[in-house]
């Protein structure tokens, strides 16, 4: 079994607690997202299922054991880390069995493991280089072959991807996720990239400050984020949190640009790709736009709140334009003024 539990976790380090009752379950093979800015916590929740870290109150549990006061060693567990952690004096074989070595394993066995682990990660032709003959990619390869070989149930990912430029994060990701599959391992990745998040993950745990936002599958806090938090960090550009008053709000026509009974007093948000450009609608005044490639993001202003919008090609603005916006009435999201929780449709009616 290596399914992950932690119950009431939390965290204090002096006087300062910085996890408040934490509670996590990954399912044996998923593939758990911590996601959130820097210092909500995420790092150091994993510090804590790794035994890096001791829990101030509450449990952890694999297996379905208590493994709260058990050392790292006894958590039958791998992590791959930020840094690549490489030895620069060894070779890629013996960088990716040093942990073998030093638990004794036998040669014959150390052997037929590494030429599968390095056929795995693409490593066989490299295995006589040292860490500095390396790419950036390569030597993360090496890290996750150092982490696989040890055939744990469970792997520990802290940010293994920030290292790297645009194109290799998207090779890395796409391969580790296949991994993961095909190994069918027990996966809890921390990032501040949703781009990660997005892509690679079963579920998603949304921090901040120390306290969990909304854990769901990637869909779910797309389509339904529970705060305005959760509707502000997923999504590139991310939804559009606006307040409809004004006379720029009255004036809109509701067949165009419909608003929910809850934005009476509630803050509305739209996401930009659910925007176009229209004859009718809100009237804006358009302020930039940034092209890129595919489409355009349109900065756009009503009143004194800020609107943006996605828009397919490229769009040439001159600042200080007056243009229409509309979206579909499906595509509004209601939030409470006050609490930034959402509002649920039955809760208007």
């Amino acid at each position: 079994m290596s399914d992950i539990r932690l119950e009431r976790v939390t965290k204090r380090f002096g006087q300062t607690e910085v996890l408040h009752g934490i509670d996590l379950a990954a399912a044996s093979g998923e593939f758990v997202v911590l996601l959130g800015p820097s210092g909500c916590g995420k790092s150091t929740m994993l510090r804590l299922v790794a035994g890096l870290e001791s829990v101030t109150t509450g449990r952890v549990l694999i297996g379905g054991e208590d493994v709260t006061e058990r050392s790292p060693a006894a958590r039958r567990l791998s992590m791959v880390f930020q840094s690549y952690a490489l030895f620069p004096h060894l070779d890629v074989a013996e960088n990716i069995v040093f942990g073998l070595r030093v638990r004794r394993v036998a040669a014959a066995d150390r052997a037929a493991r590494l030429r599968r682990v390095a056929a795995m990660v693409g490593l066989a032709h490299l295995l006589d280089r040292k860490p500095a003959q390396l790419s950036g990619g390569q030597r993360q390869r090496v890290a996750l072959a150092r982490a696989i070989i040890a055939e744990h149930p469970i792997c520990l990912m802290d940010e293994p991807l920030s290292n790297l430029d645009a194109k290799l994060r998207h090779e890395m990701r796409i391969e580790i996720r296949a991994l993961q599959q095909s190994l069918g391992m027990t996966v809890v990745y921390v990032t501040h990239d949703q781009t990660e998040a997005m892509s690679m993950a079963d579920r998603v745990m949304l921090m901040r400050d120390g306290r969990v936002e909304q854990v769901g599958t990637p869909d779910e806090l797309y389509q339904r984020p529970a705060t305005t938090f959760t509707a502000e960090f997923i999504g590139a550009p991310p939804m559009n949190i606006l307040t409809p008053s004004g006379a720029g709000w009255a004036e809109r026509e509701p067949d165009h640009a419909p608003l929910p009974a809850a934005a009476s007093g509630a803050r509305v948000g739209i996401r930009p790709e659910d925007i176009a450009l229209a004859d009718h609608g809100l009237p804006v005044r358009l302020h930039a736009a940034d092209y890129l490639g595919a489409d355009s993001i349109v900065t756009a202003r009503v009143g004194d709140q800020e609107v943006v919008v996605r828009v397919p090609g490229r769009l040439r603005v001159r600042g200080g334009e007056t243009a229409h916006l509309t979206w579909a009435s499906e595509a509004v999201h209601a939030f409470d003024a006050t609490s930034g929780r959402r509002i649920e449709a039955s809760e208007t009616q």
